[in-house]
Parts: structure tokens; sequence; C-alpha cells
């Protein structure tokens, strides 16, 4: 870990040393980027969460720190979050991910309306799987056909995968729609699970 012993990054300094006095300061004066990357390409968030600095961490989320970021070793703040395995801090970082998502996805609205809207409407199937050099794996790993549909502006998903690790898989129904032409933020993805009939958190 590098020492930050001069000014050219303060926030990561601030960070570092988890004074978060002296980091509330610098963040409401407005005048350091939040996500600015040291010549390792750490944000200072990646330093208050490789360090543990929960405190900081939750300064830092606070005020919109990017969680997405990645790091010269190619690591964001959150994988460094999962790597020390402490919950709640993880917890923080997935929602403020998935508020980021939301507004990057909302910045580019006009652009993604005006894209799909000069596309004809479509219907096309997408198929994938796993395979392995191992004699006979590939026959029991899992594949997915995805069905895509875009009607106007509007795109629609179907995926029977909906999760796996590294011993087992889960067959669902999933529906992901995206409709940018809703006009509350929240709705412009939704994600539906078929079976259970019932709206997921996104």
């Amino acid at each position: 870990m590098v020492e930050y012993d001069n000014e050219k990054f303060p926030l990561h300094k601030a960070a570092f040393l988890n004074d978060v006095q002296t980091l509330s300061r610098l963040l409401s004066e407005g005048t350091n980027d939040i996500g600015s990357q040291d010549p390792h390409g750490n944000t200072p968030l990646h330093i208050a969460t490789m360090l543990g600095h929960k405190e900081s961490i939750t300064l830092l989320l606070s005020k919109n720190a990017p969680v997405k970021t990645k790091n010269a070793q190619g690591w964001s703040s959150l994988m460094e979050a999962i790597s020390y395995g402490n919950r709640q801090t993880i917890n923080l970082m997935l929602r403020k991910l998935k508020s980021q998502a939301r507004e990057h996805l909302s910045s580019r609205k006009p652009h993604l309306m005006k894209v799909l809207g000069s596309i004809d409407d479509f219907y096309m199937e997408i198929k994938w799987d796993f395979i392995s050099w191992v004699p006979f794996l590939s026959r029991i790993l899992p594949s997915d056909v995805c069905k895509i549909y875009k009607h106007g502006t509007a795109l629609r998903m179907d995926t029977t995968l909906v999760d796996f690790n590294d011993r087992s898989w889960e067959r669902g129904d999933i529906s992901f729609i995206y409709n940018p032409q809703v006009e509350h933020l929240k709705q412009h993805l939704v994600v539906l699970d078929n079976k259970k009939k019932k709206k997921l958190m996104f």
C-alpha cells in the first residue's frame, strides 16, 4: 500500500488515514474529484475498502463515490469488498452500484431512444452454452436460449437460466424489460419472475 505523503491526492490521503473529518471537509468544498485515481488506478473508495475503514467507506458512498471503477489490477471497490468478506460493506456497495446503474441508464436515455427508434422491430434468439475439454462434461454444463424482442423503443429479453455457481445452476423464467418511454426512473428497467408472477428488485 502506498503512503500518501503529499497533497496531490488529498482525498486518497484522508481515506488512507481514515480521517473522516478531513474527508468530509474536502468533499464539501467540491474542489476534489471523488472518482480521481492515483498512479495505481485506485480511487479513495478503493483505499478505504482495502484498509477496512468503514467510516470513510460510508461517507464516500453517501457522496456517490463510483463503485464500478477498476484500478490498474482490474479490481473495482466492490471486488475488494467481496475479497475481504465484509457483508455490511458489500451490501452498501451493491445498493450504491444499483443506484449508479440507474443514473447511468437515465443519462443515456436520449441516445438509446434515438438508436432504438431508428431500428425496425425484430425478434431474435441467442443460444449459448459452456464447453469443457473434459469428455462428456459439456453435456451436463448449463446452456440457455435468450429470446430478445424489440418493439418501438422497448426491449425485452427472456431467459431461463436464473443463477449458477461452481456446483449448480437454477432454472426459471425471467424477463428483462427496458422501456425508456416510462417517466419514472426506476421503471426504465424491470425484471420479472414469470413463474412467481412478481417483479424483482433492480
